[in-house]
């Protein structure tokens, strides 16, 4: 992308998955905005970014459930350097718990944190990429269309089990991309759905699962059987870039999510053998660990 005055805005970027698209993208030349909540991390990327050569245009600690604070960081970008080519919107949390325990400030967190942190980025950074208009033809043919991702979850699509709160705030993201697709394309603008499957990031270390002793044994173990099936933050972030670059609409990291989804409309009966059986795992593991 070396040549061009266009940048990339990439949200999450101290840690996981957002962290390694932000450095994919350093490794192909983009000018980089970067933002998290986490200071220290967001440091240590801005930091590495730098020492690959790319051009750090702003690494700023913005927390996207504050949409004042976003409004803010997209004015200044835009006001510095025009508008965004690109947004990655990585940022989000992970909170699992039963509908009849998990606190009601868990489910406003995740609401306000990976649904409508994903609404406050979308209008502060859309508008400026509409008024812009489509990159210019001799321009599109070296960094391509103006661009929106917006990472969801595999929990937006599948009946994963303890995850209806994670789910509505994942699955919102993916209705409200789904209309984006449409709403901006006269605009030159391509929208990209990002559902996950299993990543081996800080989140399995540190994810909430609400009610749930997390020392214990089974859990420990199912938490290890879960990490020898997710894939590395890096190979994620490669799986992400590359969809974009194909201008695939909804991007997922690994077979069983698309099996899941097919099965969903066109095998529902072992789509429920399915689900129900993850379910049954899943109280298993739980049963003797509830706080």
């Amino acid at each position: 992308m070396q040549g061009t005055r266009h940048y990339a805005v990439v949200t999450g970027a101290a840690s996981g998955i957002g962290r390694e698209v932000a450095l994919q993208l350093a490794d192909v030349g983009w000018r980089l905005a970067v933002s998290d909540i986490n200071t220290a991390g967001l440091e240590a990327t801005a930091r590495e970014v730098e020492a690959r050569g790319a051009e750090l245009v702003d690494a700023t600690v913005v927390d996207v459930s504050d949409p004042d604070a976003v409004d803010a960081w997209a004015y200044r970008l835009a006001e510095a350097y025009g508008a965004a080519h690109t947004v990655h919107h990585v940022g989000g949390i992970s909170i699992w718990g039963r509908v009849d325990t998990m606190p009601l400030e868990k489910w406003r967190s995740l609401i306000e944190i990976n649904l409508m942190g994903t609404v406050h980025m979308v209008r502060a950074f859309v508008p400026a990429m509409m008024q812009a208009g489509p990159v210019p033809k001799a321009q599109r043919r070296k960094v391509g269309p103006r661009r929106l991702v917006c990472v969801s979850s595999s929990a937006g699509i599948i009946g994963l089990p303890w995850h209806a709160a994670y789910s509505a705030s994942k699955g919102g993201v993916l209705a409200m991309c789904e209309v984006l697709r449409f709403d901006l394309a006269p605009y030159g603008i391509k929208v990209h759905a990002v559902a996950p499957g299993a990543v081996d990031t800080g989140l399995v270390h540190t994810i909430d699962i609400d009610g749930v002793d997390q020392a214990n044994p089974r859990v420990r173990k199912a938490r290890e059987l879960f990490q020898g099936h997710a894939i590395p933050p890096a190979r994620c972030a490669e799986i992400i870039l590359k969809g974009v670059r194909k201008n695939k609409y909804l991007i997922t990291t690994g077979g069983d999510i698309a099996l899941a989804r097919w099965a969903q409309v066109n095998a529902p009966s072992l789509y429920r053998g399915a689900m129900g059986g993850i379910n049954r795992a899943f109280r298993w593991v739980a049963k003797d660990a509830m706080l």
